[in-house]
């Protein structure tokens, strides 16, 4: 498998891209079936340089539903989100841990999720990790130079454009930083009702309507005959 995705790696060099690193798809469809669905992530890097990839998903308000054991009691917090990512994860070659990329300044505070050590920011992390929206993770390095890794986008991801930063660093300075657009859209026949839901109410509600109807008829046949 990682001998495949090899000649992947030198194919994509050979072709040329200039800002590093590829993905073997950058658009990926939500449907009513949607299990989510795997990405390959490679690329080649200085030998000499260090390597951290950002996936950051837009930023929304949203809520998420904590929970905290207090004494010997378990107890639900709803925390308030404002503008914060709906999708995170982080790779590294080699591997660099959270606190070392605190150290980075230009890095830590182009990212909400890891300005800074406050309780707040880590119970939106954990909350996170534990809906598999947040990850940390060490990229494969191949040959010195090459790197890859494959990572798992979650059934639950909500549709949006995810940004992918690469960030190159030697000795905790920034050498060179690109971004590229993983694209998570939905399809199939719940996303075109919901669309004209929102565009067209009154045809949505004749079509339920109409829907409705003509399945209470059609049982009412069937059972007729039975």
């Amino acid at each position: 498998m990682y001998k495949f995705l090899f000649f992947i790696v030198l194919l994509k060099i050979s072709l040329g891209f200039s800002s590093n690193f590829s993905l073997d798809k950058f658009n990926i469809e939500i449907n009513s079936n949607f299990l989510g669905e795997e990405v390959i992530i490679f690329g080649k890097k200085d030998p000499e340089n260090e390597i951290i990839i950002i996936f950051e998903g837009e930023k929304k308000d949203a809520f998420l539903n904590i929970k905290s054991k207090k004494n010997l009691l378990w107890k639900s917090d709803l925390l308030s989100l404002n503008d914060t990512p709906n999708f995170f994860a982080i790779f590294t070659a080699p591997k660099k841990s959270l606190n070392e990329i605190f150290l980075i300044a230009e890095i830590k505070n182009n990212h909400s999720l890891i300005n800074d050590h406050t309780e707040s920011l880590y119970r939106i992390r954990s909350a996170m990790f534990a809906k598999k929206l947040f990850f940390e993770n060490n990229l494969t390095e191949l040959d010195g130079d090459l790197f890859i890794n494959k990572f798992q986008i979650p059934d639950n991801i909500s549709a949006g454009d995810i940004d992918i930063h690469l960030y190159e660093v030697n000795n905790n300075i920034l050498i060179n930083h690109s971004i590229k657009k993983l694209k998570i859209q939905k399809k199939g026949i719940s996303h075109e009702l919901e669309t004209l839901l929102k565009s067209h109410p009154l045809i949505y509600v004749s079509i339920l309507v109409i829907f409705s109807i003509f399945f209470s008829v059609l049982s009412n046949f069937i059972f007729r005959k039975k």
